[in-house]
């Protein structure tokens, strides 16, 4: 059966329950046959009525989720009960589509959609959504909330949006009208008090920005302190606590904006602002278990920091100089049965074991302050959590650590210089040289001089070779062992900093919190709240039925009723945080350049630092993004 007309009604469900007296019908037409009913209202003319949508617009000025502002709520029908029908002649013939329901006993029915005064045959679909009168934050998104609030929309999609005809009405435009019902609804239904504020309170809050201007300008300074560069190197990057005191100070002022925008409350936000109140409290709950997990682990640090900074000492003695000499003293021997070099291989272990006794003598005087440094990491535990802990242990480990890197640094550079040249040997050899203009390998004609030499230092280099890989692989191996260390410790920091466990409370405690999408029940129990409406002859009483429309009656109002339903974001979508700095770790610690570094014998630069900020406009190293 085919139908002139379509009519796409959005129904609030507190309408589906029986009424008390009848009221016209608020709420918005949205054109091509779509209509959004927002509420009932009753003892009041069309006037009164008017003047209240005038003032609701004036008042509140309802948005979107994109910001674009949303056309003015109007009367767009009338809900009457059995019986009564009479309503005001004027309105009902001045518009486009006119809604002629009334409700029977426990169930609405529809007389006629009208267009200005006449009616108009066609199908209607009911889409019966839930209000949620009293909770502001539950609204309806045809797309997953985005929880990051770094991330920025693309223009080309919200453009895309706007640019479509009125024939297609987006369906998250046609859900934000549905969302501005719940307004509208308290709007007219509910008498907001105006707030007061006694003279008492001004003191305070007078104080309060006193001190949240002071601190506003110690921690810009700081932060202009810790941008400053020094060899081309910002001063925060020299040192894990740096960067961690950064984050904190940043983190600290964002949560100050947010406190005056009054994120921190339910009340105060709406739809699109759950992302900033989910992560206002994420942060202070991220902030309160760090805090409880520094002091925990602060205490045992501070009650055992006697013997734990002897136990330090021991590792420390034992795995970066006892054990490295041991190896260097195994590697002036045979090591597994390999014939090195005996004069290149003597050469190497006297330096090297030359550096190793160099650093202990200039690292002993540090070791008398391991029981300070063990307190102070205790007590700032206090302060700044167990991440503050996490990042001194971090810069401890890079500081005693720092020896195996000279090393790795001094067998690195003549591994590659060595490769570099047997290459360059090897192309000789072959009657070839490198083209710098054209970047390219061409022929070359060598005199015999040449020839001979590049042959006899080509095969005194092939034969040194596996004594400088030897020694490479070896310092190699503790270098790619420190740095999987600091990439634990910064996994634990990254864990700690971005923790999603006020996400996932809100999650579990309240789901429609973070929607993902709306989906439609065709088997309801609302399917049992409306009926199709039988012919309304002159003179007789209505009459009900729930029989099929017979063919003979075309004219008749058929009626098919959904139930739209908020769908949940999945728990996955929570860790969005993880999931971006598991990409920063896949590019810095499992990356092709790293094993292109091990095997051209290039320099394996320190890792960046896995964070993701949560502040809009800011990077990962800290920078403003314009």
């Amino acid at each position: 059966m085919s139908y002139e007309h379509i009519f796409r009604i959005f129904w609030p469900q507190r309408l589906c329950e029986p009424i008390k007296e009848s009221g016209y019908l608020v709420g918005w037409n949205l054109g091509s046959g779509v209509l959004v009913v927002a509420t009932k209202v009753g003892f009041a003319n069309t006037m009164q009525i008017s003047a209240d949508l005038d003032a609701f617009q004036q008042q509140k000025q309802p948005s979107g989720t994109s910001g674009q502002k949303l056309e003015p709520a109007a009367i767009i029908g009338y809900l009457s009960r059995e019986g009564e029908g009479l309503c005001e002649m004027e309105p009902r013939d001045q518009s486009e589509l006119w809604i002629d329901a009334f409700t029977a006993r426990t169930q609405v029915a529809f007389r006629d959609v009208l267009s200005f005064g006449i009616a108009a045959s066609g199908r209607i679909i009911i889409t019966v959504y839930d209000e949620s009168i009293g909770k502001p934050w539950h609204y309806y998104a045809a797309s997953p909330i985005n929880l990051d609030l770094t991330a920025v929309p693309d223009a080309d999609d919200a453009s895309s949006q706007t640019d479509r005809p009125a024939e297609h009405i987006p369906l998250q435009r046609t859900l934000d009208y549905v969302n501005a019902a719940k307004e509208l609804y308290t709007h007219i239904h509910t008498d907001i008090p105006r707030s007061t504020q006694s003279n008492a309170e001004r003191p305070y809050e007078s104080a309060i920005v006193r001190f949240e201007q002071m601190a506003t300008k110690w921690s810009t300074w700081f932060l202009q302190l810790s941008d400053m560069s020094v060899a081309g190197v910002r001063v925060k990057k020299f040192s894990a606590v740096g960067q961690q005191l950064d984050l904190i100070v940043r983190r600290a002022m964002y949560a100050a904006e947010q406190w005056r925008a009054k994120c921190f409350t339910k009340q105060g936000i709406h739809g699109p602002h759950n992302a900033q109140y989910a992560n206002f409290w994420n942060t202070t709950w991220v902030v309160a278990l760090d805090i409880v997990l520094g002091c925990i682990l602060g205490t045992l640090l501070i009650v055992y920091s006697r013997a734990m900074s002897i136990w330090m000492l021991k590792a420390l003695n034992r795995y970066t100089i006892t054990s490295l000499e041991q190896t260097i003293v195994w590697l002036r021997g045979w090591p597994a049965g390999l014939k090195l070099n005996n004069g290149l291989d003597g050469f190497l272990a006297e330096l090297f074991l030359w550096l190793i006794h160099f650093w202990t003598l200039v690292f002993q005087p540090f070791t008398r302050c391991m029981h300070a440094v063990v307190a102070i990491a205790g007590y700032a535990g206090f302060v700044g959590g167990c991440s503050m802990q996490l990042a001194i242990l971090s810069d401890a480990l890079a500081l005693t650590t720092l020896h195996t890197y000279w090393f790795y640094i001094v067998a690195t550079r003549i591994f590659h210089w060595q490769l570099v040249t047997l290459y360059s040997l090897f192309n000789l050899f072959r009657g070839r040289k490198h083209n710098v203009l054209r970047n390219r390998i061409d022929r070359c004609d060598y005199n015999l001089d040449q020839l001979l030499i590049g042959t006899i230092l080509f095969t005194l280099l092939t034969y040194l070779f596996p004594t400088v890989l030897v020694y490479y692989l070896t310092f190699v191996s503790r270098r790619l062992a420190v740095i999987m260390v600091q990439g634990l410790l910064e996994i634990l920091l990254s864990l700690l900093n971005h923790c999603p466990a006020f996400y996932l409370s809100l999650r579990i405690r309240d789901p429609l919190m973070f929607p993902g999408g709306v989906c439609y029940d065709i088997n309801n129990p609302f399917e049992r709240r409306f009926i199709e409406a039988a012919w309304d002859m002159p003179g007789s009483p209505v009459k009900l039925s729930r029989d099929p429309i017979p063919l003979s009656a075309r004219n008749r109002m058929n009626v098919t009723v959904l139930h739209m339903k908020s769908i949940p974001v999945p728990l996955s979508a929570l860790f969005f945080q993880y999931y971006q700095i598991w990409v920063q770790f896949s590019a810095s610690y499992l990356s092709q350049g790293i094993l292109k570094s091990l095997v051209t014998g290039e320099v394996i630069r320190p890792v960046k630092r896995l964070q993701h900020t949560m502040i809009p406009g800011l990077t990962v190293d800290g920078s403003i993004s314009h």
